[in-house]
């Protein structure tokens, strides 16, 4: 598959770590995909890639590789179709598993969008998200509610990296889901496009880590997917509050 050319993320390390010195970093490789379903594409994309995360929305648990996607070294929040989100963790690190339904049913009322949030890789929580969709209605205000539910049980501090398909259909439904993850501590990281629209509808958000390159790529799927490479400090010596500089 063929990968776009990354997009290089300028950040900028705190006045703090390099006084010290004493920031043990940890740089990561995640991949997120929405899989349209498609079978056995997310142990495809792990044979391809090799991230040392991917996080995954509408992935159809009983055709992927059991040796990838099991209790050690996976999380997954599914239908009894076996369809929903899932974390990928090499290594088998996975811990501290959580996971909610949104609080509104999509159009028809029995289809509730699920979150999987999973801690792995030097402690850092992952998010994989697949945002309420109400279509044909669209609703920004029941998409809001989704994220502010799956906000509620992501810890408040420490790193973390909330991405996948929001399902942001305009650029309102962006600003709103802009604004509750700022208000929790997080940056909007990357952004990529959707073939055939403005507006994209993938996200990834960031908190208290390094985004060093973001990119996207094509594949089977109707979305494209990113692959970002991130720096987290693991000392406990730096000082909480200070600076990060992320722009993109």
């Amino acid at each position: 598959m063929r990968v776009s050319t990354a997009q290089l993320v300028i950040v900028a390390m705190s006045a703090a770590t390099e006084a010290t010195g004493a920031c043990d970093q940890h740089i990561l490789k995640v991949v997120i995909q929405n899989l349209q379903k498609r079978g056995g594409l997310a142990s495809r994309l792990i044979s391809e890639q090799k991230p040392d995360v991917l996080l995954a929305q509408e992935i159809s648990l009983h055709t992927e590789d059991t040796s990838l996607f099991n209790k050690t070294s996976s999380a997954s929040f599914t239908s009894r179709a076996g369809y929903g989100t899932a974390i990928y963790c090499r290594g088998g690190k996975i811990s501290d598993v959580r996971k909610i339904s949104s609080p509104h049913a999509e159009t028809g009322g029995f289809i509730r969008k699920k979150t999987t949030i999973a801690r792995c890789q030097e402690g850092i929580h992952f998010v994989s998200f697949h945002g309420y969709n109400g279509q044909p209605f669209k609703s920004v205000a029941k998409l809001a509610d989704h994220v502010a539910a799956a906000l509620s049980v992501v810890p408040s501090e420490g790193p973390a990296l909330f991405a996948g398909d929001f399902n942001t259909w305009t650029e309102e439904h962006v600003d709103a889901v802009t604004e509750l993850m700022i208000n929790a501590g997080f940056v909007l990281a990357y952004s990529w496009p959707y073939p055939g629209r403005e507006v994209s509808l993938d996200h990834a958000f960031a908190r208290g880590m390094n985004v060093l390159r973001s990119g996207s790529y094509e594949n089977e799927s109707d979305h494209r997917g990113a692959i970002i490479s991130v720096s987290v400090c693991t000392s406990s010596a730096i000082n909480d509050d200070s600076e990060q500089l992320m722009a993109v």
